[in-house]
């Protein structure tokens, strides 16, 4: 079981995030759409530095240009990056302009990759599949702000029949993350905008040691389950 938590901008994020036992750490680089959590390139090398041993750095990107975010990579010094808004042709040119260390992780909606026959075209390309369970019904516009719901169910389907890490994604937050833990059975979980303080936008040293918490607890919990269980 891993975490990840995303949208570190600052040294103070990145302390929060570490002091709170995450394996990963995001950093937004690339903006498309309006959001403050993006940071520079040249942001995300020099907090890159500051991690301590065993704790990766991953680049965030909703940009779709494999020019631009190949340009990215190589300014960071960041080679594990993490796709949003890249078709399956794209994906498969930036894999060989990556070094064989690199990472590629393709993030995809819940209700898309139920529906996507060519998926499997993809994996022999990627490392790991981000998997965001918001549920993007049209009828829920207008009440999202109240009523957001979320496919844990098509999560837990995916999850289990996917031969590559998946690590799950989506409305997470220190509250929810060990019931869906236990549900779906991650490689992985990532969180970020719920896991800020509503004032400051800073990451929330008590959410993000919660979240760590409280994952690692459910997934120990599972594995303690299965030793315990009956040999079929």
């Amino acid at each position: 079981m891993r975490v990840k938590i995303c949208g570190v901008q600052n040294e103070h994020d990145l302390q929060t995030v570490v002091d709170a036992g995450v394996h990963a750490v995001g950093f937004q680089v690339g903006q498309v759409h309006k959001s403050s959590s993006f940071i520079l390139p040249s942001t995300a090398a020099r907090l890159a530095r500051l991690l301590p041993p065993y704790i990766m750095p991953v680049i965030v990107t909703h940009l779709s240009d494999i020019d631009a975010i190949e340009e990215i990579l190589k300014r960071t010094g960041i080679y594990s990056v993490q796709l949003h808004c890249v078709d399956y042709e794209q994906v498969m040119k930036l894999r060989p302009k990556l070094p064989e260390h690199g990472k590629i992780i393709l993030a995809a909606y819940a209700q898309d990759i139920a529906q996507d026959n060519q998926i499997e075209d993809i994996y022999p390309f990627i490392d790991a599949v981000l998997l965001d369970c918001y549920n993007r019904n049209p009828g829920l516009i207008g009440i999202e702000s109240s009523e957001k719901t979320f496919e844990w169910r098509i999560g837990a389907e995916f999850i289990a029949q996917c031969p590559k890490p998946v690590i799950l994604a989506g409305g997470l937050d220190e509250d929810n993350v060990a019931d869906v833990v236990r549900m779906t059975r991650p490689f992985a979980v990532d969180a970020c905008t719920r896991l800020k303080d509503t004032v400051s936008g800073a990451c929330d040293q008590e959410k993000c040691r919660e979240f760590t918490r409280r994952s690692l607890d459910a997934w120990f919990e599972l594995m303690e389950r299965g030793r315990r269980s009956p040999a079929v």
